[in-house]
């Protein structure tokens, strides 16, 4: 058996569930799929991916990005999100570096990250294909 062929589910805490299923389900328009067994919120992704919204007032988010969905055209997913009040972050690092925009770019890549309403690092990104050299 090889996990690559497996569906896979990731994992975000928040801490108000209906927010939360508001948040994912009405402003990013991810399906509701329902709850599993322990009662954790399934929302549907691309194929057989999902992402589980798991209660928990007291997580702690860790700064980093913990969500990357792939677009085809960053503008356009930028103003859908933004029309569901969804506000991007901007970011001023040694690395990574905003522009007035919200994007970052680097060669065909670009991206651009806004956060959930528990603090989740959410992001769009286009472009900039990824070449495995095993």
């Amino acid at each position: 058996m090889t996990l690559a062929t497996r569906p896979a589910t990731t994992i975000l805490t928040v801490a108000d569930e209906a927010r939360a299923k508001d948040f994912y389900g009405g402003a990013l328009g991810l399906p509701v799929r329902g709850k599993d067994p322990t009662g954790m919120l399934i929302l549907g992704l691309d194929g057989s991916a999902s992402l589980g919204l798991m209660v928990d007032p007291q997580a702690v988010h860790t700064g980093h990005t913990a969500l990357t969905f792939e677009v085809d055209d960053l503008e356009t997913a930028m103003t859908d999100l933004e029309q569901h009040g969804v506000h991007f972050e901007d970011y001023d690092l040694p690395d990574l570096k905003t522009d007035e925009h919200h994007i970052f770019a680097a060669g065909d890549e670009r991206a651009s990250w806004f956060v959930d309403p528990d603090g989740n690092i959410l992001c769009l990104h286009q472009g900039g294909a990824i070449e495995y050299n095993m």
